[in-house]
């Protein structure tokens, strides 16, 4: 429950501001997917942190820290895109944390293999979601 608390934390935290979203050009993503396909993965990522964390004894400490510092760090380009994109208005930097989640979704997932390879299967969802969103923000900002 806590780690599914803290994933959704950024949008009570950020108003998302549909009407900014629907003045683009090329906004093709109708704002309701976003929201499920978020909640699916916010969803997924907290059950494998769960897991890891509940059986932390499992794994080699050293890889066991790598991983949760991987989350961290992927969290905080989780939690930068509402404020760069919808309170900033900036486009630009909302690419750059869209790509920034993506590069660090890759390497969390790395990470993941390193522990479990099929817990690290629940990673796929976010791998293709944050590579399709990466390509559509960089859309959004050159088309704006």
């Amino acid at each position: 429950g806590i780690f599914l608390f803290i994933y959704f934390l950024p949008s009570l935290i950020f108003r998302q501001d549909n009407e900014f979203y629907k003045s683009l050009n090329n906004n093709f993503v109708p704002p309701f997917v976003f929201i499920i396909v978020w909640i699916l993965i916010f969803v997924l990522i907290s059950i494998i942190n769960t897991y890891y964390y509940l059986n932390k004894k499992l794994y080699d400490k050293k890889e066991f820290k790598h991983y949760f510092i991987l989350v961290a760090i992927n969290y905080v380009f989780i939690f930068l895109f509402p404020l760069t994109f919808f309170v900033m208005k900036n486009l630009f930097l909302g690419y750059m944390t869209t790509l920034l989640t993506c590069v660090s979704a890759i390497f969390l997932t790395m990470q993941s293999l390193l522990l479990n390879k099929k817990i690290t299967l629940l990673f796929i969802p976010y791998l293709l979601w944050t590579s399709f969103a990466s390509v559509y923000s960089i859309i959004l900002y050159l088309q704006n």
